[in-house]
């Protein structure tokens, strides 16, 4: 990195030394089955989950597959074109794949296949293979597990089928984790009715399934009220309690309203097409969704489950699915997250963030523009919650804002963004009262950029959590870009990215026309810990020779050090 003169003469002012930056990062471990690495929780002890994507070696079955249909004839030509384009030459044919070994051999096609099965037309419907590119992860010290929730071996090809969702999404102090994941696709064949020949389809049981995993390795499923047709269940948060069970709190179905009823009595018949699939189409949203709680024992026995209510009642002429969800709980059982509400008594169901408190769904504020929504998306054991607010249209946040709310005193205040029109997306608080999550600093833009950020309760701004890091060079290759989870000492757990040489979606190094190796941005879990010092380190951006940080002390940053005997301890997920 180079400095101006005016910045080096700063830096080497200092006392004579360097100065070493308040937090020093270290990459947690990473698997080698994918390209995208990501933490999604920690406790306090520092055990962590999260999630790999971008698999490699993804099987794709074309056993089925008739190459001459004009859907997978005109895709080829119009991926051939779009190399043509870019003055490259296309290493493969469509016989290539169908009577060739290319599929083993050539990653160019390789990436074709799964490109045509997850495009828009394919993806949607079930006569096309099903695939899922993320595993979940386990972080055990210098080594990482891959956890895959409800996959099956393939009897069609080597491995699993990798048509599952894994998502990890907490873990409690003990180390048990909570998460879901979705049934695995099977093959099967099935005549229409009118019809001579069969045609293949790929169906599955059920759409999701909450699931906890004891640190022996116990699991527990945890079903929906309502399982009719499949079903419905997620598990988003695990709090172990002080008398020793474990709460968990996510969304199940628990019914089904009587639009969807006919909806499914009037399609899905079993004649067309396979009854299965005909649910699968209708997707989740023909539930009626409650946020939801299991509560375990030490056993990991369930032995209450609650539906924790919803922000409105339906009338006599509303006949279609309302939902409410949550995603965070803490000790006491106060469950967070967001519900339709009705203002006026108005037909219109509108989404806004609050909690769940003896079946009740409270909200955190009046709801006074119709597209005003939000989600709540943790609780520190002092009953103050966090999320982000919005305004909603076709189903996207927009102008996002963070908030943070005092159940004490019934306040809910946003939280500062890095610049007006800034979208500041909260993820998580402890019981020190700081708060964690990412905000944009780069907006009207293609690619808009977002960094992670620290507040503390009361601050008047945030925090850039890389400005408490090294200088970026070479030998720092870092920028946090979320930052997920800040346990009680304020050790904070994020998602970075760093240029590293491309690999292809064999894993091997990917080389350009001129047979050189290219280069890509990745994700990588990392974990933030406190070095002690206050001062920030001299940075300059190479491209304007300017030092972008101050070397001053942070007022708020030394508390850190300190005992914050004020707070009670903080749930540990």
């Amino acid at each position: 990195m180079k400095y101006s003169l005016m910045a080096a003469s700063i830096i080497f002012g200092l006392s004579g030394v360097a100065v070493a930056a308040p937090y020093k990062l270290t990459e947690l471990p990473i698997s080698d089955i994918g390209k995208m690495n990501y933490v999604t929780d920690a406790n306090e002890s520092g055990e962590a989950i999260g999630r790999v994507t971008g698999l490699y070696n993804l099987p794709v079955d074309i056993s089925y597959i008739d190459f001459q249909d004009s859907s997978i004839t005109n895709y080829y030509d119009t991926y051939k074109a779009i190399l043509e384009n870019r003055d490259e030459t296309i290493t493969f044919t469509l016989d290539d794949i169908q009577n060739g070994n290319a599929l083993a051999t050539d990653a160019e096609a390789h990436t074709f296949m799964l490109s045509y099965l997850s495009s828009s037309t394919q993806s949607a419907s079930a006569e096309f293979q099903k695939i899922s590119s993320v595993a979940g992860l386990e972080f055990t010290g210098t080594s990482v597990n891959l956890i895959d929730l409800f996959d099956i071996e393939s009897p069609d090809y080597a491995g699993l089928t990798r048509s599952v969702s894994n998502a990890m999404t907490a873990i409690a102090a003990d180390g048990t984790v909570a998460g879901w994941g979705s049934a695995p696709f099977k093959k099967i064949t099935f005549t229409p009715e009118g019809e001579s020949e069969a045609k293949t389809y790929f169906i599955r049981d059920w759409h999701a399934r909450g699931i906890v995993i004891s640190p022996g390795g116990k699991r527990v499923t945890l079903e929906p009220e309502f399982t009719e047709y499949g079903g419905y269940s997620i598990a988003t948060d695990i709090t172990l309690t002080d008398e020793g069970n474990y709460l968990v709190v996510g969304q199940a179905s628990v019914g089904l309203p009587e639009n969807s009823q006919t909806t499914i009595t009037d399609n899905c018949d079993d004649k067309d097409e396979p009854e299965a699939v005909c649910i699968w189409r209708q997707g989740r949203g023909v539930y009626d969704l409650r946020a939801y709680q299991w509560t375990l024992d030490k056993d990991f026995n369930v032995i209450e489950t609650k539906n924790l209510g919803i922000g409105l009642e339906r009338k006599d002429d509303e006949d279609n699915p309302f939902y409410s969800s949550a995603f965070a709980v803490n000790k006491a059982g106060i469950a967070v997250g967001k519900s339709r509400i009705r203002v006026d008594d108005s037909l219109k169901a509108y989404e806004e963030p609050g909690y769940y408190q003896n079946g009740q769904f409270f909200t955190l504020r009046e709801h006074d523009v119709f597209d005003q929504a939000g989600n709540a998306v943790d609780i520190n054991d002092s009953n103050v919650i966090a999320g982000y607010v919005g305004k909603q249209y076709q189903g996207s946040l927009f102008e996002v804002a963070g908030f943070y709310y005092d159940m004490s005193n019934k306040t809910l205040v946003e939280i500062p963004s890095y610049f007006s029109g800034s979208d500041t997306y909260v993820r998580d608080i402890n019981n020190a009262g700081y708060i964690v999550g990412q905000g944009e600093t780069e907006k009207n833009v293609s690619n808009p950029r977002s960094e992670a950020f620290m507040y503390k309760l009361g601050d008047e701004k945030l925090t850039n959590i890389n400005d408490l890091l090294p200088c970026q060079s070479d030998e720092f290759p870092y920028t946090v870009a979320e930052a997920i989870r800040i346990t009680d000492d304020n050790t904070i757990y994020a998602v970075a990215t760093k240029t590293v040489t491309k690999l292809d979606s064999f894993g091997n190094p990917d080389k350009d026309s001129n047979g050189n190796e290219a280069s890509e941005s990745v994700t990588v879990p990392v974990v933030l810990t406190k070095t002690g010092s206050t001062e920030l380190e001299q940075c300059v951006a190479p491209e304007t020779e300017t030092y972008e940080r101050q070397s001053a002390s942070l007022s708020w940053l030394s508390l850190l050090a300190l005992p914050l005997l004020w707070v009670r301890r903080r749930r540990q997920k």
